[in-house]
């Protein structure tokens, strides 16, 4: 499972993680039993694969490329990495792409 998030987000992401209890491997790293949870910066998720992905805030993915187009490709690219479930969270408003 992978929670993808904005470069931006990963370090708040992080500690909130860990305050929670809960234990996450960097992209690359091999799951265990108990290290299922797969945090990775939006930028890096191109070529990933996962069972299921949390996308987290889609908006903050698009904002942080220098351009809409290329935000919304790196939205595309994380949005496609789920191969069986994906889920999406969000509470500033989606890209009118989305919606």
């Amino acid at each position: 499972m992978a929670l993808i998030a904005a470069d931006t987000r990963i370090p708040e992401l992080a500690k909130a993680l860990t305050a929670a209890g809960i234990t996450y491997i960097a992209p690359g790293e091999e799951t265990t039993l108990s290290d299922r949870l797969t945090l990775v910066p939006a930028s890096l998720a191109k070529g990933l694969e996962y069972d299921y992905v949390v996308l987290d805030e889609p908006r903050t993915i698009v904002n942080a490329e220098p351009d809409e187009r290329t935000g919304l490709r790196r939205l595309y690219v994380s949005l496609t990495r789920a191969v069986s479930g994906l889920i999406v969270t969000h509470t500033t408003p989606l890209p009118h792409q989305l919606t």
